[in-house]
């Protein structure tokens, strides 16, 4: 059935925006007025839907909140169009607010709660609707809003360690580079007409700040517009497919940074897919799923051979070794849920894993970049200042001559 963006306008002349799935537009019109809606204008949406009307995207523990509540409200036995009703009124996001309620009329309009879902995939992930969408097939709508809230806490959880574990070195490397540039670009300059006017030959590391603090005065400009020039085309590279397969590869294979972001990305994997699996979503399915959730090309492409292989009467865990980019313990973990039945509970005790090591790890690497970083700002600052020395030195020594 086509999905619509719509525009309308209730009883007290309201303005109403949101997506309504219907036969076509007089049958969108019919189902608005059912539900004291006057359509003013209507665009057909392609696909899955494209967020209808509402483009703001919402914060995550708006979500977590909002699922907790909702799997809350059915678990007593409250109806679905009346428990969104609820939670719209509570919701004090009015963006938010005004999503759920879109959600609400297309219940109202015969519409299923996934598919009224999907067509807000800027604010409920693909993840959501389909397990929604188990859950309905199933019969476990509780049970499966419950394994969601845990998996959107475990997001946030994860996003928050990332953000305070990066926040720290990030600040010391803009710290580091400023520093460096006001150096050799405003300080080391001034010394410069003083050791013009000295009749001395320079020290060999006198004469080296002297050409890096030239080059920053007379080129500093061209500098920063490179840089630029290279970040836009960097981010124009990384849209296109080879482009993004690339740059993922080399980010896997950075010192340190490589075994923490494969890290995450594998614990990701196994929270997407035990979450869906577990809601009974059909491995095949599971797993196209969950190749365009994780944040990796090379690990999304790995997941999609591994889908074709298993719809080839393969095995999941024979094609991910194939590839070299999971850890054994993962592939015997999985190879283990395959031979058991119980591939769902191999892959959590694995996400448990990981939910320990992710941290670990990040504590580790940035135990060893920060006083790196430190120590690269000490060797540039007293080098420098080093260098200064030895000419003032000598200098001085000339003048005693």
């Amino acid at each position: 059935m086509p999905r619509y963006a719509y525009e309308a306008i209730d009883d007290y002349g309201k303005k109403v925006q949101g997506a309504l799935m219907a036969p076509d537009e007089n049958g969108l019109r019919t189902a608005l007025a059912g539900m004291s809606l006057y359509l003013i204008k209507a665009k057909e949406r392609a696909g899955d839907g494209t967020g209808g009307a509402f483009r703001k995207k919402i914060k995550r523990e708006d979500l977590i909140q909002f699922t907790f509540h909702f799997k809350t409200l059915i678990g007593a036995g409250v109806p679905l169009v009346s428990a969104l009703g609820d939670l719209a009124e509570q919701t004090e996001n009015p963006e938010f607010k005004d999503v759920l309620q879109d959600i609400r009329r297309n219940l109202q309009s015969g519409a299923t709660l996934s598919d009224s879902f999907a067509l807000h995939p800027r604010v409920f992930p693909e993840i959501f609707s389909n397990i929604l969408r188990a859950g309905e097939t199933t019969g476990n709508l509780d049970t499966v809003l419950e394994d969601l809230s845990k998996f959107l806490t475990w997001q946030e959880e994860l996003s928050g360690m990332i953000k305070q574990a990066t926040y720290y070195p990030a600040t010391l490397l803009s710290a580091v580079g400023g520093l460096i540039f006001i150096l050799f670009s405003f300080v080391f300059p001034r010394f410069l007409m003083i050791f013009k006017g000295a009749n001395i030959e320079l020290p060999a590391p006198t004469r080296v700040v002297i050409a890096i603090s030239v080059f920053f005065r007379d080129y500093g400009v061209y500098l920063v517009l490179s840089i630029v020039a290279v970040v836009f085309a960097y981010r124009y590279y990384r849209k296109t497919e080879s482009g993004r397969l690339a740059t993922d590869g080399w980010k896997l294979k950075i010192p340190l940074m490589g075994n923490v972001i494969r890290a995450i990305e594998i614990s990701q994997f196994c929270h997407y897919l035990a979450s869906l699996f577990r809601a009974g979503v059909e491995m095949t399915h599971a797993l196209f799923i969950v190749e365009k959730l994780v944040g990796n090309k090379v690990i999304a492409r790995v997941i999609h051979e591994s889908r074709d292989d298993l719809m080839a009467g393969g095995s999941l865990s024979v094609s991910l070794r194939k590839s070299g980019e999971f850890p054994p313990m993962v592939l015997r973990m999985i190879s283990a849920g395959e031979s058991t039945g119980n591939l769902d509970g191999c892959l959590e005790n694995v996400s448990e894993f990981y939910d320990r090591e992710v941290p670990k790890l990040l504590k580790k690497t940035f135990a060893v970049l920060e006083p790196l970083m430190i120590l690269i700002l000490a060797v540039i600052v007293l080098g420098a200042a080093l260098a200064f020395f030895l000419a003032l030195y000598k200098m001085v020594g000339s003048m005693g001559k």
